[in-house]
């Protein structure tokens, strides 16, 4: 048998793999290593097929092998790393990251996912470290690890609240010249699109608008330091006893209480938000941006809040990492966040927007089901059909819990309940807009019979 033959049937093999006729690409494998045995990428295409029908251990085997027959083979070092972590095998798992990193430093998902796997550890300095990689790839020439669209796309609520982000800046005295120049650039752009009649619907943005922002459009411009505050980011006030007690029994896996954080925290983690242009996402939830650990949000205060909330409420929280982090801010200053329900075990939200903002008092905040999902639902079924959640939730309004907003308050919850906005309404302006922080803790599962 020829090389170029056996090349021939791998693609075959592959061919039949991509298209979901997995028993015939399997065997078509096996049949190619049978002939020769150091073919990396036939080795690392049967490891994935293998992981896809739940033959984890057999999967990392064949990512082994392929990494031995070529110690550069970047995409079995990717898959092996991935299989790692799901087979929690973290200390493994990390050196193989990191080998992907030395073969390609703008790896960026193996970046990020060093930074994921450090902040499930606990080590929050090392997750740090890599998040700002990440945000040294994003604003790298080759702009790693953004969506293209984000580039060459906008909203005419975006560039409105840009424009707002740069003015605000330059009456903070940061760099006004050069923010006064992007603010009429940015206006003049605005004038010279032709707008759709949805404020929140995307259009391309043509070269020379985008030469005119000069490489500023979707870019972190200025980030801000959110440093860690001394003792604690929490307030002493917060009592875990009356926490445990409302997320336990009271209203079952839910509980809410006000001054979440210390002034100082609050103080610092506002002017962060309302400072660093790290409001990149426009496309995720229409009318919303938002902001993740990868863009920026994974600052020093977050992470220290996270923990301080960990060691404060080991019952819920002792065992249950930080999984992800992400602030959205409301554009419209009406439109609500669907009912969704997070793919974690338990969810914390807080609010940091003024209170004098919410034009709706007693309401603008949180509504949450008590009512899990199906056990058959999957994760991306929580979120993507609002006509099959409101058709199962029919009937339980009962179950339906309404907390108002209110700054500096949060929400502690099972991450499987429905939950969305409570029909906000919120006033016009830049330091108006609604902002609503989530911490992620743990993986899925039914946590509030503990």
């Amino acid at each position: 048998m020829t090389i170029s033959n056996l090349v021939d049937r791998a693609a075959l093999a592959l061919k039949d793999h991509e298209g979901g006729n997995l028993a015939k690409a399997e065997q078509a494998y096996r049949k190619i290593l049978e002939e020769r045995q150091d073919y990396p990428a036939v080795l690392h295409n049967l490891g994935v097929l293998l992981i896809k029908t739940s033959r984890i251990n057999e999967g990392i085997e064949c990512f082994q092998k392929a990494v031995i027959f070529d110690p550069e083979y970047e995409p079995a070092y990717w898959s092996l790393a991935k299989a790692l972590q799901q087979s929690q095998r973290h200390d493994e798992a990390v050196r193989t990251l990191k080998k992907v990193i030395t073969i390609n430093p703008e790896h960026y998902n193996a970046q990020l996912a060093l930074g994921r796997l450090y902040l499930e550890l606990g080590q929050r300095d090392q997750a740090l470290d890599f998040f700002a990689r990440t945000m040294d790839l994003r604003r790298g020439d080759n702009r790693v690890g953004v969506p293209d669209y984000s580039l060459v796309t906008t909203t005419r609520a975006k560039i409105v609240h840009d424009i707002e982000q740069f003015r605000y800046l330059a009456s903070n005295k940061r760099d006004n010249e050069r923010l006064l120049s992007l603010v009429r650039a940015y206006e003049v752009a605005i004038k010279s699109i032709k707008w759709p009649t949805n404020d929140h619907e995307a259009v391309s943005l043509e070269n020379g608008q985008l030469e005119s922002f000069g490489g500023t459009y979707n870019y972190p411009n200025f980030v801000d330091d959110a440093a860690e505050v001394q003792v604690s980011a929490l307030n002493n006030d917060v009592s875990a006893d009356a926490i445990y007690e409302s997320f336990k029994e009271t209203t079952p896996g839910v509980a809410w209480f006000d001054n979440f954080l210390t002034s100082e925290a609050l103080r610092r983690l506002t002017q962060y938000l309302l400072n660093s242009t790290i409001w990149f996402d426009f496309g995720h939830i229409p009318g919303f941006l938002a902001a993740y650990l990868e863009d920026g949000l994974a600052s020093p205060l977050l992470l220290q809040i996270a923990d301080n909330l960990r060691e404060k409420l080991p019952e819920i929280l002792g065992n249950r990492p930080l999984t992800q982090a992400w602030a959205f801010k409301g554009l419209s200053g009406k439109k609500p966040i669907e009912l969704h329900a997070d793919d974690a075990a338990v969810s914390l939200n807080f609010w940091i927007t003024p209170d004098h903002a919410n034009l709706s008092p007693g309401r603008s905040g949180l509504q949450v089901y008590t009512k899990p999902p199906p056990n058959d639902w999957a994760i991306r079924d929580y979120g993507e059909d609002q006509k099959e959640i409101r058709k199962f939730l029919k009937g339980n309004e009962d179950q339906k819990i309404i907390i108002p907003y209110r700054r500096n308050r949060a929400v502690l919850f099972d991450s499987s309940f429905f939950h969305g906005s409570d029909f906000p309404l919120f006033a016009t302006g830049y330091e108006n807009y609604r902002i609503n922080i989530t911490l992620l803790f743990g993986q899925k599962s039914s946590v509030y019979l503990l």
